[in-house]
């Protein structure tokens, strides 16, 4: 072997070894002392929270369920454990985040209704055989770089920094597709509400899939199309989730016949509908590319988070009912005490960010983001995101039920996702052609989205 050649292995072995995951001895923690994707398997000291013992998966369905219909709640007894108002906020304040402390104090009847913990994430085995895997094969091609050897699978189940927390975050198990119609609503101050009704359809790939000619590696892709209102309607938008950014996106506006490429998308652009209050790199707590902020990883907390939102996702609960003047109503809300890994993005100096700074809340059973928090320009805290999921028992999959967003500075918030009063979410995969941008009004004229005239 030549010199060169032999420097050139060297290297490649030191890159694999500077920012590996971990060995085989740690490692073999996985589905022993540690879940399959890297929570801790037992519960807490004082028992309030459980151990894991598998989740909430096809074996474990409600007995009354069945497939095709809506998600049924399968704790429908309990009752909250007790409730947390601004009068009780100095009795539980080491286990709740800035934010709900916020809004805890400014609002009387924002109250958060706590229940008995039920750790029931639960993913594929074929994602857990994946996570193995990457623990001791997946590593970052530079420290604030991208993951290598990864399969499908958490990337690195015992993260040793904020990047891999973030990577973890990323490649999820999120499923392999998801359609659905859902509405997403502002409220002003003053209690006024305004309706966006949305289709979206979605498919995830893992980071090993081939990458497309001139794209590169695509994690997700997601079109959307808006219903209502009228001054919206026909508006269509596809995003291409790349692994490098910046993503790809191509949209339609009302009254265009075609759809072209934009580069609005991802960061901080507004989400569709969304009045200012979400900008698309909010969606699901945080979406798309980690690459404009630097991530410290600040170990893990108990919290009491949005769990098990069953009760939030039931059809006989009109969306009227479900959204207060200031906040969801806390009667159908519920809470649990979990562990959360504490994450917290600082914008790099040679970036623009909308929120310099803010802190994610990652569920340590499923890497997703249960709470957010942002700062702003000040340094003051501007808002709080909410992540309400529930599981998908026969797929398995943590699908989301209701998002919140509230802005502190003004009062407004938005609550978006819900299809309470719509089909439940369907996860047959669409084809791949299907998000090519020629087929996008097509796709939006089939679901009533565009006018055959348009």
């Amino acid at each position: 072997m030549g010199m060169g050649r032999w420097f050139g292995s060297l290297a490649a072995l030191f890159a694999s070894t500077a920012f590996a995951s971990v060995g085989p001895d740690a490692a073999a923690q996985l589905g022993g002392r540690l879940t399959p994707v890297g929570g801790e398997r037992a519960g807490s000291a004082d028992g309030a929270i459980p151990e894991w013992d598998g989740g909430l998966g096809p074996q474990r369905q409600p007995a009354e369920w069945r497939a095709g219909s809506r998600y049924v709640d399968p704790f429908p007894g309990e009752k909250p454990l007790f409730e947390i108002g601004k009068e009780r906020l100095a009795d539980y304040a080491a286990r709740l985040s800035p934010g709900q402390q916020a809004l805890l104090t400014r609002y009387d009847s924002y109250r958060l209704p706590v229940y008995a913990t039920h750790r029931s994430y639960a993913a594929p085995q074929a994602f857990y055989d994946g996570t193995l895997r990457n623990a001791t094969r997946a590593f970052l091609d530079a420290p604030d770089g991208t993951p290598q050897h990864a399969a499908a699978g958490i990337p690195f189940p015992l993260p040793q920094n904020g990047i891999e927390a973030m990577w973890n975050q990323r490649l999820r198990w999120r499923g392999t597709a998801r359609e659905r119609t859902y509405v997403q609503v502002s409220v002003s101050p003053e209690g006024a509400a305004s309706l966006v009704r949305l289709a979206e359809r979605a498919r995830y790939a893992a980071i090993d899939t081939p990458p497309l000619k001139k794209i590169g590696t695509v994690l997700g892709y997601t079109a959307s199309a808006v219903f209502e209102p009228a001054k919206l309607a026909g508006t269509i938008k596809l995003v291409y989730d790349t692994l490098l950014p910046p993503p790809q996106a191509w949209q339609r506006s009302p009254g265009q016949r075609s759809i072209a490429a934009t580069g609005e998308a991802g960061g901080d652009t507004p989400a569709l509908g969304s009045n200012g209050l979400l900008h698309e790199d909010q969606v699901e707590g945080f979406n798309g590319s980690p690459a404009r902020y630097e991530w410290k990883l600040r170990g893990k907390r108990e919290l009491y988070v949005p769990y098990n939102a069953y009760r939030l996702h039931d059809a006989a609960v009109g969306y009227a009912e479900l959204l207060g003047p200031h906040h969801v109503n806390p009667a159908y809300t519920r809470y649990e005490l979990h562990r959360v890994w504490v994450l917290e993005g600082r914008c790099r100096p040679t970036q623009s960010c909308g929120w310099p700074r803010r802190t994610l809340y990652l569920d340590e059973d499923s890497w997703q983001v249960l709470l957010g928090e942002l700062y702003d320009g000040d340094d003051r805290l501007a808002q709080l995101q909410e992540v309400h999921t529930l599981m998908a028992y026969d797929q398995p999959l943590l699908l989301p039920a209701l998002e919140t967003v509230y802005d502190l500075p003004s009062g407004r918030y938005l609550a978006t996702g819900m299809n309470n009063q719509g089909p439940e979410t369907a996860f047959a995969p669409p084809a791949a052609d299907a998000f090519d941008p020629d087929e996008m009004r097509r796709w939006a004229h089939s679901i009533g989205a565009v006018a055959p005239r348009d």
